[in-house]
C-alpha cells in the first residue's frame, strides 16, 4: 500500500506527457581531490555506552542517567537496553537526536563510563547496483557504454553518478515530499506504489467518506488531486506523469523493473493534464497552489506552453515564499530561451531551475531548448526508460525526461539536508554540474547534472581559456541572404598560430529548430549548433588554428542566414 510521511500535511498534487514536453491548453569551493564522505550514519538518539564495571549496579547506572537528564532535561533518557553478550554495555536512547553531542560529552566525563559512541549504522560493501532487472536500460543512472533505444552507443561515465551514492547508503527518504505536477501517477504500479504519498488527514476510511476531514478544501484527497476532473482521482490516464515519477522515485532494489534516483521518497500526484496531455491555465495555477498548500519541497514540472502569465508567475512566487524549488523542463523546440522564452521554465523567479536535455554522449539533444542565461543545467533526456501507466515501462525522450532527473537529485539532497530550501538546492545543483564542452553556451551551469558531486559538494575545476587573453581580429563571412533550401555548406576559418578560435556573429537568422549553423572542429566534431535569431553572438571556442562553420537547411522556410563581423583568437 502507499505510505505517508510523518509530518502533518493538508493536501496533494498532480503530474505531465510521453513525447517529453507538455503545453498548457494545447499539448502539450574548490575541487575536492578525493571523495568527501558524508557523516557516519547512526540510529537517531541512540548511544552505545561501555561501563568500567563488568556488571554496573543500579546505583551506578542511575547516577549516569540522572546526570544526563540534569544536562539535557527531564525525561531525556527514553530507554536503556543491555547487550545480550556483555552486561557492561548498554544502548541508551535519548529523546532528541540534536542533543547527541552534549550527551556524548556528558558521558565521556563520567568516571564510571569507559567510552560512549553513537549507535552507528552499517551497510554491505556492494557495488551499489540494485537488483532491478531493467536497471541496465537506465543509461542516465549508470552509463557503461550500453546502446540506447535509438541504437546510439553511449560514452561510459556520461551519467549522473548516483550509483556511488547508493553504494554508501544514500537512497533517499520518504520524509521528502515531491509534487509531480503532470498527468497523474499510476497508484498501483509495482515500482511506484510504495512511494506514493498518502495524506495522513485523509488516510484509511477517511479517504472514502466524502468529507474534507483535514479541512484543506479538498475532500478525500488521499493521494493528491485531479484539477482537470475536479476530483481526488489523480490516477495517470496518459503515461507521462508515471514516467517522470519513476525517474524521481521508482522503488530500487525490489527485484522489479527499474530504480529511480530515490529508492525512498514521497511522490505527490497533482494532476492537471488530461489523457491527451492537455491542460489550461486555471488548472495549472490551482495545481501549483495546491502543491504549496501541501508543503511540497520540490515541484517537478515537465510541461509548458502559452505566453507569459502573471497568474502562473504569482503561483510560482507563492511557492518561492514557502521555500519550494520549482523544477521546469526547458522545452522541445530546439530554440534559445534567452531570446524566445518558453514558460514556465523562463519565468524570472529565483526558485525556478530550468532543465535542458542531453544524450548518452553528453551532447545536447537536437530537440532541446537551451539558453546561456535562462536554462540552468542539462540532464539526461534522450531515450529514458521508466515506469508508465498500467504497471508497464517505456522509453520516452524530451526535456520532460530531463526535468525529473533534477527533481530527483534535489530530493536526494533533501534526504541528507532536510532543512534546505530552494536557495541551497539550486545553488548546489548548478555549482556541482559536470563541465561539458557542448553545453558551455547552452546552460548557466555549462554542464550536466551530477548527483554524486551535488551530495558531496564537489565543484569541478574550470578548464576554460582566460577571457583576458582573447584578441579581436577582423574577419567577414556571410551566407547567402536568404539562404537556399536543402543547403549543406562548410566554411573553413584558419588562423596561423592560433591556440583557440571563436566566432562573433553580427547576425544570425535561421528557421528555429530546423535550419542551423554548426561550429565544428576540422575533424567534424560538433562544438555548438546555432539556430533561431541572434545578434552579436559569440560562439564557443575551438582548440587549434582552424574552425569550420557549416550551414544546413531543410526544404522549407528560408530566412536571412548569418553574417560574421569578426573572430577572436588566443595565440
Amino acid at each position: 500500500m502507499a505510505k505517508g510521511i510523518s509530518r502533518s500535511v493538508s493536501a496533494v498534487m498532480a503530474v505531465g506527457l510521453s513525447t517529453g514536453f507538455f503545453t498548457i491548453a494545447m499539448t502539450g569551493q574548490a575541487f575536492a581531490a578525493k571523495t568527501i564522505r558524508k557523516a557516519p550514519e547512526h540510529v537517531p538518539g541512540e548511544i552505545v555506552v561501555k561501563f568500567r564495571d563488568a556488571d554496573p549496579g543500579v546505583r551506578t547506572q542511575s547516577t549516569v542517567y540522572g546526570t544526563l537528564e540534569h544536562r539535557l532535561g527531564a525525561n531525556a533518557v527514553v530507554s536503556v537496553r543491555t547487550f545480550v553478550t556483555d552486561t557492561s554495555m548498554k544502548t541508551i536512547r535519548i529523546a532528541n537526536d540534536q542533543d547527541m553531542g552534549a550527551a556524548l560529552a556528558t558521558l565521556a566525563a563520567e568516571p564510571s563510563v569507559q567510552y560512549a559512541e553513537p549507535n552507528y549504522i552499517y551497510h554491505t560493501f556492494d557495488d551499489g547496483v540494485p537488483n532491478d532487472p531493467d536497471f541496465n536500460k537506465l543509461w542516465s543512472l549508470q552509463n557503461t557504454g550500453q546502446t540506447d533505444a535509438n541504437g546510439q552507443v553511449g560514452t561510459p561515465g556520461v551519467d549522473i553518478g548516483v550509483v556511488n551514492l547508493w553504494k554508501n547508503g544514500i537512497t533517499g527518504s520518504d520524509k521528502v515530499l515531491v509534487a509531480v505536477i503532470d498527468t497523474g501517477i499510476d497508484w498501483t504500479h509495482p515500482d511506484l506504489q510504495a512511494n506514493l504519498y498518502t495524506n495522513p488527514g485523509e488516510a484509511g476510511a477517511l479517504g472514502t467518506n466524502g468529507k474534507d476531514d483535514d479541512r484543506n478544501g479538498f475532500a478525500d484527497d488521499i493521494h493528491g488531486w485531479n484539477f482537470n476532473a475536479k476530483s481526488n482521482h489523480s490516477q495517470d490516464d496518459h503515461a507521462h506523469g508515471s514516467h517522470c515519477s519513476g525517474t524521481i522515485g521508482g522503488v530500487g532494489n525490489n527485484g522489479v523493473g527499474i530504480a529511480g534516483i530515490n529508492w525512498k521518497v514521497s511522490l505527490l500526484p497533482v494532476k492537471f493534464l488530461d489523457k491527451d496531455g492537455g491542460g489550461n491555465l486555471q488548472d495549472a495555477v490551482d495545481a501549483v497552489n495546491y502543491a504549496t498548500l501541501m508543503k511540497a519541497q520540490v515541484m517537478s514540472n515537465s510541461w509548458g506552453g502559452g505566453g507569459f502569465s502573471q497568474a502562473l508567475l504569482d503561483a510560482i512566487n507563492k511557492a518561492k515564499a514557502a521555500g519550494i524549488l520549482f523544477v521546469a523542463a526547458a522545452g522541445n523546440d530546439g530554440s534559445n530561451n534567452d531570446t524566445t522564452p518558453t514558460y514556465p521554465a523562463a519565468y524570472q523567479a529565483d526558485n525556478v531551475i530550468a532543465v535542458a536535455a542531453s544524450d548518452n554522449k553528453d551532447q545536447i539533444a537536437s530537440f532541446s531548448n537551451y539558453g546561456a542565461n535562462s536554462v540552468h543545467i542539462a540532464a539526461p533526456g534522450v531515450k529514458i526508460y521508466s515506469s508508465v501507466k498500467g504497471g508497464k515501462y517505456d522509453w520516452f525522450s524530451g526535456t520532460s525526461m530531463a526535468c525529473p532527473h533534477v527533481s530527483g537529485v534535489a530530493a536526494l539532497l533533501l534526504s541528507q539536508n532536510p532543512t534546505w530550501n530552494y536557495v541551497q538546492l539550486k545553488q548546489r545543483i548548478i555549482a556541482t554540474a559536470d563541465p561539458v564542452r557542448g553545453l558551455r553556451k547552452k546552460t548557466v551551469a555549462k554542464g550536466r547534472l551530477n548527483a554524486f558531486n551535488a551530495v558531496n559538494n564537489i565543484v569541478p575545476p574550470s578548464s576554460e581559456p582566460d577571457e583576458r587573453l582573447w584578441q579581436d581580429q577582423a574577419f567577414t563571412l556571410e551566407s547567402d541572404h536568404p539562404y537556399p533550401n536543402s543547403l549543406d555548406k562548410t566554411f573553413p576559418i584558419h588562423v596561423d598560430g592560433a591556440k583557440y578560435i571563436r566566432i562573433v556573429f553580427e547576425k544570425v537568422d535561421m528557421e528555429a529548430g530546423y535550419d542551423k549553423v554548426l561550429v565544428q572542429t576540422p575533424k567534424g566534431d560538433l562544438v555548438e549548433h546555432i539556430s533561431g535569431t541572434l545578434t552579436n553572438y559569440v560562439t564557443d571556442y575551438v582548440e587549434g588554428d582552424t574552425v569550420n562553420l557549416r550551414i544546413t537547411s531543410d526544404d522549407s522556410v528560408n530566412q536571412y542566414g548569418f553574417k560574421v563581423s569578426k573572430i577572436q583568437v588566443i595565440k
